[in-house]
C-alpha cells in the first residue's frame, strides 16, 4: 500500500451517522484527521456488506459522507462536492473500479463560523444498482463510494473527508482508492494515510437494498478483510 500525508484537526466534533434497517455499510469512530487529495481527484472508500446466497447486486438508496471543515479567522472555506457510487472489480490480485455513477452534486457546502464535521446526505437515489464484488472475501459484497471536491477551493485542506476507524456495520479494507490523483488519469488502490494500524477509512453511511432482497439475514460487523495490491488501469 502507498502511504500519504494527511491533515490533523485541532477540534474533533463527533458526527452521528444515520442508521436503519437498510444500512448496509457505516459507523466507525472519528479520528482527529481528514483527507483532501487535491483538485481533480476522486477518493474512493471501499465498502463491503454481508451477502447471502445469490445476492450479487446492491440498489443504492442513499449515502451520507462526513466532511471535516476547519474554520480560519472565524469562517469556513466554502467548497463544492460530488459523491459517486461505483462498482468494484477484482481480478484475483488487484482491485479496480468498474461502472461509476454520480449520485450527488452541490456547488457549495455553505457558510459557517465554527469547525464542524458536516454530514452531506445525497437524499434518495434512484436507478443505481451496482454489481457487487463477491470473490475476494467470502460472504461479503464490495463496492466503492467516492467523493470529489470541486470549485475554486477544491484543493484547500481546510476541507477534507473525515477519517474514521473500522465500520460497525459491514466491513472494509484499511485503505482507499483514488482516480486521477496528481492528474494520473488512472485508478489506484490501495493508498493508506500512514503505517498500519493508522486508520485509512472515511466517514460514510450507505443505505441500500440487496438484490434479491434479503430475508432475515443479519448484517455482520466485521472490520478487517484481506487486502490487495494496487491496480492501474
Amino acid at each position: 500500500m502507498k502511504s500519504l500525508l494527511f491533515a490533523t484537526a485541532t477540534l474533533a466534533l463527533v458526527a452521528t451517522s444515520a442508521s436503519n434497517a437498510a444500512l448496509v455499510y457505516g459507523g466507525g469512530t472519528e479520528t482527529g484527521s481528514r483527507f483532501n487529495p487535491g483538485a481533480g481527484a476522486i477518493t474512493y472508500m471501499n465498502c463491503f456488506t454481508a451477502v447471502g446466497a445469490g445476492q450479487t447486486q446492491l440498489a443504492v438508496d442513499s449515502a451520507i459522507v462526513g466532511i471535516r471543515r476547519i474554520a480560519a479567522a472565524g469562517a469556513l472555506t466554502d467548497v463544492g462536492i460530488k459523491i459517486f457510487a461505483a462498482e468494484m472489480t477484482f481480478d484475483g490480485v488487484d482491485f479496480g473500479r468498474g461502472a461509476n455513477y454520480e449520485i450527488y452534486s452541490s456547488a457549495s457546502l455553505g457558510a459557517g463560523t465554527a469547525s464542524v464535521t458536516q454530514l452531506v446526505n445525497t437524499g434518495a437515489v434512484s436507478g443505481v444498482t451496482l454489481n457487487l464484488e463477491t470473490v475476494s472475501n467470502a460472504g461479503f459484497g464490495g463496492f466503492w463510494i467516492g467523493i470529489e471536491f470541486t470549485g475554486a477551493n477544491a484543493a484547500n485542506v481546510a476541507n477534507g473527508w473525515r477519517v474514521v476507524n473500522g465500520p460497525t456495520t459491514g466491513a472494509s479494507i484499511n485503505g482507499f482508492g483514488m482516480f486521477n490523483y496528481q492528474a494520473s488519469g488512472a485508478f489506484d488502490a490501495f493508498y493508506t494515510l500512514g503505517a498500519s494500524p493508522t486508520p485509512s477509512r472515511f466517514l460514510v453511511d450507505v443505505n441500500g437494498t440487496l438484490v434479491p432482497a434479503p430475508g432475515a439475514m443479519a448484517l455482520l460487523g466485521v472490520a478487517g478483510l484481506i487486502g490487495g495490491r494496487r491496480r492501474r488501469s
